[in-house]
């Protein structure tokens, strides 16, 4: 090969190697993209993460919707296992759908068929809702026909209102015909009633408007409370009078509220605040 010819075919191949190393403006367009995404995703900031909260599970709880006695210190340890129900590792029975324990140590549960049980005793059957006291071992309940029971006894049919007091292991409830009831007790008449949790001591209004605690009449009350932990009841008339039983408190009264342990505090008309 003459040196004009190598000449020639180097300045031939140079074109070719040329674009053999460099890049064309398609890929170079592709590769400043991807550049340009990384740097951007660097500087996005990053998504919060949620959090996931923890989860907790309480099996059957004792007593549900309500808060222990302050002094409740043998309340038993109730678990379930495959429908078997136990009281402090012991058996009691098979096929437990629900119960409740107490203070004193009892356990009333029930079985997928509606039978109760207190303990490993069998006292009623088809109980549409049972309620078991926090001491001793009073236990109410109504049955799928509408009758109360309180300890196995029969206390009345077609009940459609009815309080149990846990702390005092009484029933009070209206029959049929408007009569209020506490345990074997007839009050009166009805039109409202609220029990004192803690005492059992029931206030009521009739008909007329008139208020009473427990058997003894009050008077025409406009509004009024009952303490859950005291069963005192206060109660303001028509004309602003404030009363806390039979005995008038105060006049003028715009407001009253009776406090958890009993006391009475109210807003006279010109705004002071007065307690009793």
């Amino acid at each position: 090969m003459t040196q004009r010819t190598s000449l020639l075919a180097a300045v031939l191949l140079l074109p070719c190697a040329a674009f053999a190393q460099a890049p064309s403006s398609a890929e170079s367009l592709s590769a400043a993209y991807a550049a340009a995404s990384v740097r951007a995703a660097a500087l996005r900031p990053a998504a919060p993460v949620r959090p996931v909260a923890a989860r907790s599970f309480h099996p059957h709880p004792p007593y549900p919707g309500q808060a222990l006695p302050e002094n409740c210190a043998n309340l038993p340890v109730v678990s379930l296992k495959d429908g078997e129900i136990f009281k402090n590792g012991t058996s009691l029975g098979r096929d437990a759908s629900s119960y409740q324990a107490n203070c004193d140590g009892a356990v009333a549960w029930q079985d997928s068929s509606g039978d109760l049980y207190l303990d490993d005793r069998r006292v009623g059957d088809s109980a549409s809702r049972y309620e078991l006291s926090w001491y001793g071992s009073h236990l109410a309940w109504q049955d799928s026909s509408g009758d109360l029971f309180l300890d196995g006894t029969r206390l009345d049919s077609s009940v459609s209102d009815w309080t149990f007091v846990k702390y005092t292991g009484q029933v009070v409830w209206k029959d049929g015909y408007g009569w209020l009831h506490r345990d074997g007790e007839k009050l009166g008449q009805a039109e409202s009633f609220a029990v004192s949790a803690r005492t059992g001591v029931v206030a009521w209004t009739d008909a007329y408007g008139w208020l009473y605690r427990d058997s003894d009449k009050l008077g025409q009350a406009q509004t009024w409370r009952i303490c859950d932990r005291t069963g005192d009841v206060a109660w303001l008339d028509s004309y602003g009078n404030l009363y806390k039983g039979a005995g008038q408190v105060a006049s003028g009264v715009s407001a009253f509220t009776l406090r958890e342990d009993g006391k009475l505090i109210w807003t006279d008309s010109w705004g002071d605040t007065h307690s009793a």
